[in-house]
């Protein structure tokens, strides 16, 4: 398959959510991929409600201008409740949490909707943008994770803070693991194989959907 049919054949949301790219490298682990999915859709949300509200003083002029204004100043409130809340996961994403402030889904998705339309036009596509890389996120952590450490919730330590969750400890499923999925690179490895899958069952599903 060539990569423009591989364009046409992926769904809109789940192909601009290549953008996500570079937040891969921190999610390491279970944990550490739903945190930053959780502050990926908080931002996206929010960022969403607050450029629709604001949409009638901006100007084809300052449209990205103001995106950005936007974005980094939640991603900043964001960054210091987490600071209160869980320090010792906002020291896990580090400095790739600022790249949401600049992310190419997060400012397709509101430059192409939320400048437009009002937040509950958008709510919907919003919404399944921000679960996607949710999911995304959270899956190439756990893949990762099971593949580098062999186990999962290796990290739960970073979760001391929540008393609900203080009786959950590690699971591991076999000693050792491939440290290069630990690494950087292992993030781009582990989202080319989940993006070979979806482009492997996609057009199925689409094929079966037409002969019926």
């Amino acid at each position: 398959m060539s990569y423009p049919d591989l364009t046409r054949s992926l769904d809109p949301a789940t192909l601009s959510l290549v953008g996500l790219t570079p937040l891969l490298a921190v999610c390491t682990t279970l944990i550490g991929g739903l945190s930053m999915g959780l502050v990926f859709l908080a931002v996206l949300c929010l960022t969403g409600v607050t450029v629709s509200c604001a949409r009638r003083f901006m100007t084809a002029d300052t449209n990205l201008i103001y995106l950005l204004l936007i974005s980094a100043a939640w991603v900043s409130f964001i960054d210091l409740l987490m600071q209160a809340c869980c320090f010792a996961i906002r020291e896990q994403l580090g400095i790739y949490l600022y790249l949401l402030a600049m992310n190419t889904t997060v400012l397709f998705h509101l430059e192409a909707s939320s400048l437009q339309k009002r937040f509950g036009e958008n709510a919907p596509s919003i919404l399944k943008t921000g679960l996607t890389g949710v999911g995304l996120l959270t899956l190439t952590g756990l893949l990762r994770e099971l593949a580098s450490r062999g186990g999962i919730l290796t990290d739960i330590h970073l979760l001391s803070n929540f008393e609900a969750l203080a009786s959950l400890q590690p699971a591991y499923l076999y000693h050792g693991g491939l440290h290069l999925f630990d690494t950087s690179a292992g993030a781009f490895i582990m989202f080319g194989l989940l993006l070979a899958v979806l482009s492997y069952y996609i057009p199925r599903t689409g094929a079966g959907t037409a002969d019926s």
